[in-house]
């Protein structure tokens, strides 16, 4: 029964060792039965820039073997055979290489499993050619250069259309609204409501919101809990003026109701949301920082785009958002929330947690204090 179980779980196996065990081939890919064109079984696109792609399989191959792609589209493309597969591998409007597997049977399990394979080892060597990359940016003089005044802008442009169809949409033609939207007769889009490029736009608002929310957070402690004898107005403006980690750093020095003397700052919740200020100060400002530059490399008359490599868990160039970055950037802010709530003596902290999960908070001025009405 044990080995029908090993059996049945043993789903995967090693198809090839090596890349040069795949066969160049010459001529058109065979259709299936009936087919009028052709269909893959399956498709991976290697996380790999399409430079690496080329250059370890010209070591193995030689010139690329297939012309007869779209050159406003792809540049090269290998096509090979192995046991009863085609594989085709091109790049991808120079941004991306695709792996695609043909089956005489449409076998799209053994399809995918031989692209897994090819991209496993295409990955390997292509460490060993890191070292050649890294000379040609070195060398390149020819970049390209994002403009962070379109992103913002752009993005800008969107989250404004974006609240007018919802305030159009909140009205009592909202059906009416919706049906121009689908149609694309609304300046919202000329082609119909695009998701993706909003749901990108709203990631980077809401990044930035998040980052903002904090700053609250830290403005409204210090209304409420700053030590009185710095209440004069040049000392609480120069305070409020501060840089926002020394500011969140010295709230024990400046308000009142800490047990300890400063925010710990060796403390990760600490370091993780310093890392958010410093992007934060990037993305607000629109520094021409060094994640915004490609490098256009020429290689046998065909170009190709470097990226820089991002190793961060959030990306430095806003245009790389995603959900799960946003999530993580709330994770980080929850957690200096909760780091600073720790910092506080217990009625302090009691008071603050009621006071910072209101909409609209019950003050009492007592000679320019606010007193919060819990």
């Amino acid at each position: 029964m044990l080995g029908v179980i090993l059996k049945k779980h043993k789903t995967k196996h090693i198809i090839l060792k090596n890349l040069n065990e795949l066969q160049l081939f010459e001529g058109e890919i065979p259709r299936k039965e009936g087919e009028q064109h052709y269909s893959r079984d399956y498709v991976l696109k290697p996380e790999i820039n399409p430079y690496l792609v080329y250059i370890v399989l010209k070591q193995l191959f030689g010139e690329s073997n297939d012309d007869s792609f779209d050159e406003d589209k792809t540049q090269w493309a290998w096509i090979f055979s192995y046991n009863d597969f085609h594989i085709e591998i091109y790049d991808w409007k120079l941004f991306s290489t695709s792996i695609a597997i043909y089956h005489k049977d449409s076998d799209k399990e053994k399809s995918q499993e031989l692209a897994e394979n090819i991209n496993d080892l295409l990955v390997k060597l292509a460490l060993h050619n890191k070292s050649k990359l890294k000379g040609q940016i070195k060398e390149s003089k020819h970049k390209i250069l994002e403009n962070p005044f379109v992103t913002y802008y752009s993005t800008a442009e969107s989250l404004l259309e974006l609240a007018k169809f919802t305030h159009e949409m909140s009205m009592s033609n909202a059906s009416a609204a919706l049906d121009k939207i689908l149609s694309g007769d609304s300046t919202f889009s000329e082609e119909g409501i695009d998701l993706s490029d909003k749901s990108n736009d709203l990631y980077r608002s809401a990044f930035l919101m998040f980052l903002s929310s904090f700053e609250g957070f830290l403005n409204l402690m210090y209304e409420l809990y700053l030590k009185e004898e710095l209440r004069t107005d040049r000392l609480s403006e120069r305070i409020s003026r501060e840089q926002i980690d020394i500011k969140l750093r010295l709230a024990p020095v400046y308000c009142n109701g800490f047990k300890t003397k400063t925010i710990d700052y060796n403390d990760n919740r600490f370091k993780n949301f310093l890392r958010l200020v410093n992007l934060r100060n990037d993305y607000v400002h629109a520094n021409l920082i060094k994640s915004l530059e490609r490098y256009i490399i020429n290689e046998d008359d065909h170009t190709f785009i470097i990226e820089n490599e991002e190793t961060s868990e959030i990306p430095t160039n806003i245009n790389e958002l995603e959900l799960k970055h946003v999530e993580l950037a709330k994770k980080y802010i929850d957690e200096i929330v909760e780091l600073v709530l720790e910092s506080m003596e217990p009625k302090t902290k009691r008071e603050f947690k009621i006071v910072i999960s209101e909409t609209e908070i019950q003050v009492i001025d007592e000679d320019g204090i606010l007193i919060p009405l819990v």
